[in-house]
């Protein structure tokens, strides 16, 4: 005893042993079912033999709660006599979600169900657990049965793929076509589980999945047979009539249906048959709340049509019938009833139902709404029932029945008994007259229902149906256990049928389970309990059952609902006391309270079902008298509905027909009576009643069930909310725990699921057997193993058992494992994998041994041979190496001599040649130096001469003109004073004193003019005095200069000798290095490492000494840039002393310069205005770089601010200080190092502002050349008249024109002139840079002219090089300037591409080159497409956009002004309006693309911007959003303000203003950014209840109108009307909501919202703390408004789709075409083509308009005369006076 108890004391710690900390168990929960927990704690007392364990849990997703805690706490006896059992274990978490419910290590009922839920939750319906197929409805679409899923489960076993209906139904049909047995699907589950759906899949599987090529030609378009179609085609028509709404399930099928599938001999579909169980007939005359009638009702009071009227549903619906009304629920959500009457008549017309009984179809289900109609009254059961003539529903059925109206109503309202001698007819109360009714009805419908079924059979056989099919399968979609509030005969019979169902499963799976382990004499095996429902089926199916007793009251003249229920508890519950165990009366409980009801103890639950209506609805019998009226109908098809049904009723003795169990034995009635007769029947034929037709129907399907192999489907129903994806854990477990799937689970744990024949074992794991067996086993030779193969049912001989127990025993110690029966050797659940384990490893280990020893043999022959080649092979190698390395060393001694002469030849050589260079690049440098100095003086000096002769001569002339002019008016005015003083003279000549006077005048004169000519000799020897000063200082210079040179040089050659003598020192040193290393091979590494140091070292010495050259080298250019400097300031201050010797600068004039002279100057700083304005655009390179032949005038204001120089009309150039002579150069080189320092300067800010092309990094000559001056690179308009005007002035200089910037006094220069030495212009500014200019433009090539206008036309024509200019230069390779606040743009700056496009398209327009004008702009439109089709920033699209709209406007333009009508241009028109639309789709695609791409952006913006952004102060609203509230924080300030929202739109108004963007436009891209706003502001805020407050619409009104700001400031003030719905929306936020008046203020203010809109708004209104509530009238006020409309009537905006949308846009009209090319773009042939155009206009310029500009510029010299004339007049007046 002691050690028994011990023994269980072990047992139990080792099971605790598990229970570790942290280890996780389930506990029960009321509401979850079972929950996990963790282990905290765990205390075992061995002393007193007891155990406590403390388990927490936290709930999920809670993290605020508080922990929950478990305690377990039991005593090892409890524990060992299993009166407490451990918490059940949880599963590794790599097992949750397994696809088999078998396959978890701990197999319980909180694992399976919390292995379900995580399978539900990843949207896995279906498991499985074992043979039962588990499938939980998702209530949703799941994309799970494909057609592509529907093929990959065709021809795979089950297990291969996810667990699915369709293995299942593979796995049956694999098992009917390799076993050649039928087999049987069942569907079981509760209402609402998917039962029917899944069925309809099976179906669907077995008609598509498997296609037999014999019925190809048979085939519909969907690779389909007709059968196959006919069975698909059932599903529709048995839904409509069988099927109705319930409160659990939309489409609860009230039927139960058996479908079997018929196979020929090749496994091909061949016919079909369909039985029918108790249709639910009682559902036609009632429906309690909530559900609906039958769905065929619905669908035809839903379908249009004109036969309405006929059938009396004209204006009619669903309400307007009893039978349809009494659920109060006519819909259901998703499903449209007149689609679903379409589906209905199209399935009718597949399986062969024509219109014309459909027709009649529709003709009996209107008769029978209308019976229900049909008004019974009758107040007392004394005056009895009647039914009035005029009663329109009564009318209505008799026509459309076609039966005698008056027997109709006679025997609803009357009774007939019969007795021996008479027949008695009484009247019958208005109760038992609505039952009649009802009858009537019920019995209608139950025969057409089954009219409908056996046409379905007829046309599914072929009219076969009494041959036996070679092979089928079947499909069971029966209804599921119901238990409700009210339960009726109806839900007794499904739950019959469902423990019927439940027992064969049973059986299936738990009794001839252990009845085979029975059969095998298992040893060890105990019997496993479960659940067995025979006693209850006892109960209602026993001799003394409840149907038995049911039929005996039903025969019962007076048997009522009352004496049934009595009957049933004297039978069941007479005695109080507790029934015995096992026995029908367990199962039955008598009510607590009344006497008419009764409960029965099902296997999933306790069902009370009230016995009221029992009795009626067993017997479901109609009055013969009845029948009789309904069978004399003249409908030919009502009688062949009531006639086949009583027919096959007779026919099926056991209820196994087709509809068997619907109609049953009512019809059999009528064969009993008749209308004549001698003699009248006593006792009429029994009638078999509902009960027991039932009874015979199930009984006939549970024999098929059991001669077939079984197949099962469990559907689980989740919940009862019919919510998608929620899963209920207890409605599930109780689910679980009824269909037998924990049973299964149990059984497989406790039982041998694996099993195999005794031969089959001992044949495949006869390597596990031991040594001694298998050597036994092998003394019987062949015949022993020829025993092997025997068959499994045949008598095993006990050798053979005996083996099997050694090769178990071998492989499981412990014999709980396996058991050995008679034929088969039996595995627990997963030890056949276990044992195929050893196998495999026995077998692995056995080859392993024998690759082992082979591989061993070939390895140690292999090494030998491996050997002794190697030893070979390194006695050769060996010495080969040597010799090489001997070799190499020799080789390496003469290299490194022979490399010592070849270096020192080379650098003696390179230093020769670099002298060489230097000294004849010094010499060029200088010459060119000096030539360029006596061409420029020489140039000056003739200039001078010129200017010199041009000016005496104007200046005789006119002196000669005034002195004529003068000497008259003298002549004149001295005559006559003479004649008025020569009387005085006479007077007076005799008087001394007027001699004396004259003599004393005159010398005064004399003495002054000798004074004035000393002063005039002293100052001209201070001036050659100080010019001889100068020069000195010059020639010392000078000769500084030399010396300094000279003394460099020498510095120079004395480093290079020194580096030279050091490079020889290290030479030798490394020579001497390297002899040293030839001394041993030791020393040779050690030698050739220090080698390499010290190489390293002297390269290091070397770079040094090359390093300091370079210093030395940049110092020297320092030195001589310092000397220029010193040059250039003394030649500075030698300026400055002239021009302050000469008269202070501009304001005197020095002697030697006329009056007129002066003049010019005064006028020529007038021009500075006109100049100062020419275009800032600059070219490096002068005239190579604008591809002009003249450079512009205007260059020369870019020297006018220089000291000394101004600027001067075209035709001359003048300096208000004296010319130096041609013996001081220096104030020249002054002069020209000054303007060329400020033009480069110049130049150089304008590239940094001119980032337009990928050439710009490229080095220029102006970025690099300081002292290159820049010719301005001015823009020609075509037809313009800036050009004709230079043109004119020009020609008015009779021929002289030019660039007049040189410094110095330079006049009106030839052509020649201007042209030719253009190059030693710029030199003379420049000075040596000048060389590297030249030498960039002899490499870019010569320059591209084009001669005369058949070059023109050539290039045009045949260059491609054209065309790619401006594909790669003007579009592909152009990089798009970014605005910049330092940088000013023009229009031409910024739209050259489009024009200058546009200018070669013209031009190929005028020569009418079609083809060229198609492949430009379609390449053109390409590239441009190409290079925008990414949108990567706001500037490329702005940019193009404007470009684009450019190009349009410039061909609309020459399109328009084009007036040619000949016929020859008929191609180039075309090509020019083809390229019209092309541009105008491409501006669209550029348009629509970036406003999509901005509305992308700016979405973000506008929901925290606008509606969120809290930017007026004192208005903070205090709301938060869902998404706040559910987190648990409070409202948080939006980060985006509506400052951003204007941001964003400064950003792209500024960015389409500096691209100069169309303004049409412009207002249009505003306007698509407000609608936006409107419209994704409005849909938010009306969907929004925290956007919906006063305070809110503040905040929303002030940011909008913010924006209203915006747009009037840039003048897209109409774009604004986008935002007056949201406005509008936002004003009746702040609107007051209180009364009926108000409501009539809101629709007036509020007149763009619908009433829909509002009625939304007002019913989501926040109402503040200080607002008064919005009271029910308004609400009823602003929904009666609302009503007419709202079907309409639309609460979201629609949103603004871009791509129904279309670009109107007007091109405007550009007057001229501007040919400005920036200078960093090459570009020769369009530059030439630019060229062309300007010359040809100068020389279109004829003679009278330039005669008139000579005229208009010798006027505007002549303005000055007079001041000329005055100023000179007193030195005529003095001369002539003496």
């Amino acid at each position: 005893m002691a050690g028994g108890t011990s023994g269980s004391d072990s047992t139990v710690l080792m099971e605790l042993k598990i229970y570790a900390k942290g280890t996780k168990a389930f506990f029960s929960d009321d509401e979850l079912a079972w929950v996990q927990t963790t282990l905290t704690e765990k205390t075992i007392d061995e002393a007193t033999k007891k155990v406590h364990m403390t388990f927490e849990r936290k709930p999920e997703g809670e993290t605020d709660s508080k922990t929950q805690e478990y305690r377990f706490e039991a005593t090892f006896d409890e524990l060992a006599s299993k009166k407490k059992v451990l918490p059940p274990l949880c599963n590794a978490p790599l097992l949750e979600g397994i696809d088999d419910l078998t396959s978890l290590s701990h197999l319980n009922e909180p694992a399976v169900l919390h292995n379900l839920q995580v399978r539900y939750g990843m949207h896995n319906i279906y498991t499985y657990s074992g043979i039962v197929l588990v499938a939980l409805n998702p209530f949703d679409r799941v994309a799970l049965y494909s057609q592509d899923t529907l093929e990959a489960y065709a021809g795979r076993m089950r297990g291969e793929l996810e667990p699915h209906l369709f293995a299942i139904s593979e796995d049956a049909f694999q098992g009917m076509v390799r076993d050649k047995k039928n087999q049987t699907i069942i569907v079981s589950g509760e209402s609402g589980a998917g039962k029917t759906m899944s069925a309809k899949y099976i179906m669907r599987y077995f008609a598509a999945a498997h296609d037999d090529s014999a019925t190809a030609a048979a085939a519909t378009k969907d690779g389909m047979s007709h059968v196959e179609e006919q069975i698909l085609a059932t599903n529709p028509v048995l839904e409509a009539f069988g099927n109705a709404k319930t409160t659990r399930n939309d489409n609860s099928s009230r039927f139960g249906k058996f479908l079997e599938i018929r196979f020929n001999e090749r496994h091909a579909i061949e016919a079909a048959l369909i039985r029918t169980y108790l249709l639910e007939r009682s559902r036609l005359v009632y429906q309690p709340p909530r559900e609906r009638n039958y769905h065929v009702f619905y669908q035809l009071l839903a379908a249009p049509g004109a036969d309405r009227e006929r059938l009396g549903l004209a204006g009619r619906t669903w309400e307007s019938f009893h039978y349809t009304a009494q659920g109060g629920n006519g819909s259901i959500a998703g499903v449209d009833d007149a689609v679903e009457f379409a589906n209905t008549a199209a399935a009718l017309d597949v399986i062969g139902v024509d219109r014309q009984q459909q027709a009649r179809i529709h003709a009996l289900l209107a008769a029978l709404l209308h019976v229900g109609n049909i008004e019974i009254g009758g107040t007392s059961e004394r005056s009895g029932a009647s039914i009035s003539e005029t009663d329109d529903a009564c009318a209505r059925v008799v026509g459309l029945l076609q039966i005698d109206g008056v027997l109709f109503r006679k025997w609803l309202t009357k009774k007939q008994i019969v007795t021996r001698s008479e027949k008695i007819v009484s009247a019958i109360g208005r109760a038992q007259a609505l039952v009649v009714r009802d009858s009537v009805a019920k019995f209608v419908y139950a025969h057409l229902f089954d009219w409908v079924v056996r046409t379905l059979n007829e046309a599914l056989t072929g009219g076969n149906g009494g041959t036996p099919p070679a092979s089928f399968i079947g499909v069971l979609d029966i209804y599921g256990f119901e238990h409700f509030e009210h339960n009726s005969f109806e839900q007794f019979c499904l739950n019959y049928a469902n423990e019927k169902l439940q027992q064969n499963f049973n059986r299936h799976v738990f009794k001839l389970e252990q009845e085979e382990y029975q059969r095998e004499q298992l040893q060890n095996w105990t019997f496993v309990d479960f659940q067995d429902n025979q006693p209850c089926i006892d109960l209602i199916e026993g001799r003394l059952g409840v149907l038995a007793l049911l039929d005996e009251e039903s025969r019962l003249q007076q048997g009522s609902d009352a004496t049934f229920t009595e009957k049933l508890i004297k039978q069941f519950a007479a005695t109080p006391r507790a029934p015995a165990p096992q026995t029908p009366a367990e199962f039955f409980r008598r009510p607590r309270f009344g006497a008419d009801s009764f409960t029965i103890r099902h296997y999933a639950h306790d069902v009370e079902y009230e016995a009221v209506g029992f009795i009626e609805k067993n017997k479901d019998t109609v009055p013969d008298e009845i029948q009789n009226v309904l069978r004399a109908s003249s409908d030919a098809f009502l009688a062949d509905v009531l006639s086949a049904s009583s027919t096959e009723s007779n026919n099926s003795s056991s209820g196994g027909g087709s509809a068997a169990g619907t109609a049953g034995g009512q019809a059999s009635a009528a064969s009993g009576s008749s209308g004549s007769g001698s003699r009248l029947s006593v006792r009429a034929p029994r009638k078999p009643t509902l009960g027991t037709v039932f009874k015979h129907s199930l009984a006939s399907l549970m024999e098929t069930i059991e001669v077939t192999e079984s197949h099962y489907i469990r559907c689980i129903k989740p919940n009862d909310a019919k919510a998608a994806w929620l899963f209920d854990a207890p409605m599930v477990l109780s689910q679980l725990r009824a269909c037998g799937v924990l049973e299964t689970i149990r059984i497989s744990c406790a039982g041998y699921p694996s099993r195999l024949p005794i031969p089959e074992f001992i044949h495949r794991y006869r390597v596990l057997m031991p040594a001694s067996a298998t050597r036994a086993l092998l003394r019987k030779g062949s015949g022993g193993m020829q025993d092997l193969s025997a068959s499994a049912a045949a008598a095993v001989p006990d050798e053979y058992r005996r083996h099997a127990t050694d090769i178990l025993q071998a492989v499981f110690p412990e014999p709980d494992r396996f058991q050995v029966g008679l034929t088969k050797v039996f595995f627990r659940s997963g030890m056949l994998a276990v044992i195929e384990k050893h196998r495999v490893e026995r077998l692995n280990a056995a080859a392993t041994a024998i690759q082992s020893l082979t591989r061993m043999h070939q390895a140690r022959t292999h090494y030998q041979q491996q050997r002794k080649a190697a030893l070979a092979l390194q006695t050769s190698a060996r010495g080969l190496l040597s010799r090489r390395q001997l070799r190499c060393l020799r080789d390496t001694r003469a290299a490194i001599t022979v490399q010592a002469l070849a270096r020192a030849f080379l650098a003696r050589r390179h230093f020769k040649e670099t002298r060489t260079s230097l000294t004849r690049m010094q010499a060029h440098v200088r010459g060119s130096q000096a030539r360029n100095r006596f061409k420029r003086l020489r140039d000056r000096f003739a200039a001078v001469a010129i200017q010199r002769r041009v000016r005496g001569f104007l200046a005789r002339q006119k002196y000669k003109r005034t002195v004529f002019l003068v000497v008259r008016m003298q002549a004149y005015r001295r005559a006559h004073l003479a004649r008025k003083q020569l009387g005085k003279f006479r007077e007076e000549k005799r008087s001394a004193a007027h001699f004396k006077e004259v003599t004393y005048k005159l010398e005064g004169k004399l003495m002054e003019l000798t004074r004035q000519l000393d002063e005039s000799q002293s100052r001209a020897a201070q001036l050659a005095v100080k010019l001889r000063l100068a020069d000195k200082e010059v020639s010392e210079l000078r000769a500084t200069q030399a010396d300094t040179i000279e003394k460099s040089t020498k510095e120079l050659s004395a480093r290079v000798e020194a580096l030279q003598h050091a490079k020889e020192e290290a030479d030798a040193q490394c020579i001497k290095l390297r002899d040293e290393l030839a001394s041993s091979h030791k020393q040779l590494e050690a030698a050739r490492q220090q080698a390499t140091a010290d190489q390293e070292a002297a390269d290091k010495q070397r770079a040094d000494l090359e390093q300091r050259l370079a210093d030395l080298q940049r110092e020297l250019e320092e030195s001589r840039a310092q000397l220029a400097d010193v040059r250039a300031q003394h030649q500075q201050q030698m300026l400055i002393q002239q021009q302050s010797n000469s008269g202070s600068g501009f304001g005197g004039m020095a002697p030697g310069v006329t009056a007129g002279d002066k003049n010019k100057a005064s006028s020529i700083k007038r021009s500075e205005m006109h100049a100062a304005g020419a275009s800032r655009w600059r070219a490096a390179g002068g005239y190579a770089a604008t591809g002009y032949d003249m450079a512009d005038s205007s260059s020369s204001s870019s020297l006018s601010h220089l000291p000394g120089v101004a600027s001067a009309p075209s035709n001359t150039v003048s300096f208000a200080a004296p010319l130096p002579p041609p013996s001081a150069p220096a104030t020249t080189t002054n002069m020209a190092s000054v303007a060329a320092s400020a033009a480069s300067a110049h130049q150089q800010q304008l590239h940094q502002r001119r980032p337009h092309s990928s050439d710009y990094a490229r080095p220029t000559a102006n970025a690099a050349s300081p002292g290159t001056t820049s010719v301005a690179n001015k823009r020609s308009t075509i037809g313009g008249d800036e050009g004709r005007t230079l043109a004119k002035m020009l020609g008015a200089l009779g021929g002289f024109g030019g660039n007049n910037n040189g410094s110095g006094g330079v006049s009106n220069m030839s052509p020649t002139l201007a042209n030719g030495n253009a190059r030693q212009l710029h030199q003379s500014l420049g000075g040596s840079t000048i060389l590297e200019e030249e030498e960039d433009d002899e490499d870019a090539g010569p320059v591209f002219e084009l001669r005369s206008e058949e070059d023109v036309r050539e290039m045009l024509e045949h260059d491609d090089l054209l065309i790619a200019e401006v594909l790669n230069e003007l579009i592909g390779d152009l990089q798009v300037p970014m605005p910049n606040v330092d940088a000013e743009y023009s229009p031409p700056d910024l739209l050259f591409p489009a024009h200058l496009i546009g200018l070669c398209v013209i031009k190929m327009f005028q020569y009418n080159l079609a083809r060229r004008i198609d492949r430009l702009l379609m390449s053109t439109i390409a590239r441009i497409q190409k290079k925008t089709a990414a949108f990567e920033s706001d500037y490329t699209s702005a940019f193009w956009l404007s470009n684009v709209f450019e190009l349009l406007s410039i061909i609309k333009t020459s399109m328009t002004e084009h007036q040619s009508s000949a016929h020859e241009y008929a191609e180039s028109e075309r090509a020019m309006n083809d390229g019209m639309q092309y541009l105008e789709s491409l501006l669209s695609d550029i348009y629509f693309g970036w406003i999509k791409d901005l509305q992308k952006r700016f979405v973000k913006l506008i929901i925290p911007g606008v509606v969120e952004s809290e930017a007026l102060p004192g208005f903070t609203a205090s709301d938060s959003g869902f998404f706040n509230r559910l987190m648990g924080t409070g409202p948080r300030e939006s980060s985006v303000k509506i400052e951003n929202v204007l941001s964003f739109f400064n950003h792209i108004w500024r960015s389409m203003e500096f691209y100069y963007v169309d303004p049409a436009i412009m207002r249009q891209i505003m306007s698509e950014l407000l609608c936006n706003i409107g419209v994704t502001a409005f849909n938010n805020i009306i969907m929004r209840r925290n956007f919906c407050s006063w305070k809110r619409g503040m905040q929303i009104q002030y940011n909008l109108t913010r924006i209203e700001e915006w747009c009037k400031t840039h003048s897209v003030a109409d774009a604004t009307r986008n935002l007056d719905r949201l406005l509008q929306l936002v004003k009746l936020l702040q609107l007051q909501k209180s009364t009926e008046q108000d409501i009539d203020i809101m629709f007036e203010v509020c007149d763009l919202l619908n009433p829909a809109q509002i009625k939304k708004l007002l019913s989501i209104y926040a109402v503040s703390d200080y607002e008064n509530p919005i009271v029910g009238l308004v609400m009823n006020e602003v929904t009666r408004r609302a009503a007419p409309t709202e079907k309409s009537d639309k609460i979201l905006l629609d949103t603004n789709d871009l791509n129904d949308q279309v670009l109107y846009l007007t091109a405007r009209k550009v007057p001229a075409i501007e040919t400005y090319i920036p200078p960093e773009f090459r570009m020769p042939r369009v530059r030439a083509l630019v060229d062309s155009q300007t010359d040809m206009s100068y020389d279109d310029m004829d003679v009278p308009e330039e005669e008139e500009e000579e005229d208009e510029l010798l006027e505007d010299y002549d303005e000055y005369a007079p001041y000329a004339h005055n100023h000179r007049q007193p030195n005529v007046d003095m001369t002539h006076g003496m």
